[in-house]
């Protein structure tokens, strides 16, 4: 089967599986032309004002011959899923990875569990899949904490190979070594004296955002949407690393991991990506309200 995966549902159970998968949020982000995609939505009849990335969600659906998508839930935004009810409508099988309403260790397992049964995936070909996973996650991590010291590499090289990281399938041996590649090849780019920024939310997709940080000499040392949906910590217990992820479970527990993450990597500010300023006004106000350093929104 050919099956789309929308973050942050974890793709661990998909590499193990036998099925033809792709991270459709990576695919997306490092296409560099969408029109293809964008005609399919447009014919399908979203409007132009519609979100970029849920047109070329469905666009994608279409082009590449999808069976089945699988979504978050809760947590996809409603341009997305109003995107994925109408691949629903047309025949495409819809699955949401179910994250507990509040952190719960067993209840995430059970999901697990269910979704591993669904996709015909053992408990021994799970853990086979995360130990060469855990592989490209531990040089990621190398590369997380090169950007995170020295700010090593400009803002869209960095959050661009945290996306491809988020597609956990193929080549991985290919994937750990062009990651490798990325640190050997670090030199310095003269941005030590740059204002150092994070990004929350959806990773704004835009060069235009990028090259704009570039004339503020400002650069990205945090990515809350690659790192979050790259879980680096130190552990071989799939159930309990997604356990300790922040991003579905509120504003809460993201603001607790923003507070840690902005302390250790000293971040002057904080950028938030959203698809429409007029549909994230609670969460805007929330990260203004208790983060205690500037937060800026960016509408994708």
């Amino acid at each position: 089967m050919k099956i789309g995966v929308i973050p942050p549902v974890p793709m661990e159970p998909f590499v193990a599986s036998s099925h033809q998968v792709v991270n459709l949020w990576s695919a997306f982000f490092l296409e560099a032309d969408r029109a293809v995609w964008l005609e399919t939505a447009r014919l399908a009849g979203f409007p132009e004002n519609f979100s970029l990335w849920a047109r070329c969600l469905y666009g994608m659906a279409c082009d590449k011959g999808l069976e089945a998508v699988y979504y978050p839930e809760p947590g996809a935004p409603k341009e997305v899923v109003k995107a994925i009810s109408l691949l629903k409508d047309q025949g495409l099988k819809v699955g949401p990875f179910s994250f507990p309403l509040f952190r719960n260790d067993q209840r995430l397992k059970a999901e697990f569990d269910r979704l591993s049964r669904e996709l015909s995936v053992d408990a021994g070909v799970l853990k086979a899949a995360l130990d060469e996973v855990q592989q490209v996650r531990t040089v990621l991590r190398r590369f997380d904490g090169l950007q995170q010291r020295t700010m090593a590499f400009p803002s869209r090289e960095y959050v661009s190979m945290m996306a491809r990281s988020m597609d956990a399938r193929g080549n991985l041996e290919e994937l750990r070594r062009d990651i490798e590649r990325a640190i050997l090849d670090y030199h310095d780019l003269g941005q030590e004296r740059w204002t150092r920024v994070g990004v929350i939310g959806l990773t704004p997709y835009r060069d235009g955002f990028y090259q704009a940080l570039e004339q503020l000499r400002s650069v990205v040392v945090y990515d809350e949407w690659g790192v979050e949906n790259n879980p680096m910590a130190a552990t071989n217990d799939l159930y309990h690393m997604y356990h300790l992820c922040s991003l579905p479970y509120g504003l809460k527990r993201r603001q607790e991991r923003i507070v840690r993450e902005a302390a250790v990597r000293k971040l002057r500010g904080i950028v938030l990506g959203v698809e429409y300023l007029c549909d994230s006004l609670r969460e805007e106000g929330y990260f203004r309200a208790n983060l205690d350093i500037p937060v800026h929104s960016v509408e994708n």
